[in-house]
């Protein structure tokens, strides 16, 4: 017996969540259903106002879904490797410098280390997690960038918040990403958010991209940022699950990879 409608629309939307596009050949084959099929179920959840159907497949229509539900649901995927990610991260950055933490559950876990320690620090965010999670350590000083509200990501963006990052310089930028791929370079399904970030990667001395293996490969909808063409350093903290194929390609383009061991590991490898 077949996997039932109700079971594949469910399926569809999790990966919309999760991923924020589908393609039909690959859930016509992870589904064992046929492609004809596939566009007939992505057909009823764009009359649900769910999806947006493009070619080959759909993204996610960005309000379909609680709020709060799709930052939740983030946190949860791939937490170790995120909580290690952090650890080595936040063992990059100096006492006095002025750094970026962006949006993200990557760079959040990055801000709850920081928390707890005592360090003179300026930290310059868009992130209302960020600030909640940084307040109470009063070692840090905080500039929170304001705008628009974004209810999906609690964050702030807009032209304002654009505006107010390119007259700032920081040390280091801390940047979590939908997708980076050696081909098309960093990418993200919001082009809100793909104009922010080219703000910061300008105004920053030293770019990290914070991404779990499983964003390292990955393309989504909107490439940004010309990042192959920065001439700063840049660094990829990402764990060890992540390609190798990508790796060797993104170190030949200029990047310094570092790898995250396993909680159980005592060090990190730098490649």
């Amino acid at each position: 017996m077949g996997i039932a409608s109700w079971e594949r629309k469910e399926f569809i939307k999790q990966r919309l969540l999760t991923e924020g596009k589908v393609g039909v050949s690959e859930l016509a084959k992870e589904l064992a259903v046929s492609e004809v099929t596939v566009r007939h179920d992505l057909k009823y959840l764009s009359r649900k106002g769910l999806v947006i159907r493009t070619y080959g497949g759909a993204i996610r229509k960005e309000n379909a879904f609680p709020h709060q539900y799709l930052f939740q649901e983030k946190t949860r995927q791939h937490i170790q490797e995120k909580k290690a990610i952090a650890r080595v991260a936040v063992r990059l950055i100096e006492p006095g410098q002025v750094i970026f933490l962006d949006t993200g559950t990557t760079v959040l876990e990055i801000a709850r280390l920081l928390a707890t320690l005592r360090i003179n620090l300026t930290v310059v965010t868009t992130s209302l997690p960020v600030v909640s999670t940084l307040l109470t350590n009063e070692s840090l000083r905080l500039l929170v960038v304001g705008g628009f509200l974004r209810r999906q990501l609690y964050d702030f963006f807009g032209p304002a918040t654009t505006r107010h990052i390119q007259e700032l310089s920081f040390h280091q930028c801390f940047l979590g990403v939908d997708g980076f791929s050696s081909k098309t370079g960093l990418t993200t399904t919001d082009p809100e958010t793909a104009a922010l970030e080219e703000a910061v990667l300008e105004c920053s001395s030293l770019i990290n991209i914070v991404a779990d293996s499983s964003k390292i490969g990955r393309i989504c909808l909107l490439s940004y940022g010309n990042i192959f063409q920065q001439t700063k350093t840049k660094r990829l903290i990402t764990d060890k699950a992540a390609p190798e194929k990508e790796l060797k390609h993104l170190r030949q383009a200029g990047f310094q990879i570092i790898l995250a061991q396993n909680p159980a590991k005592n060090k990190n490898e730098t490649a």
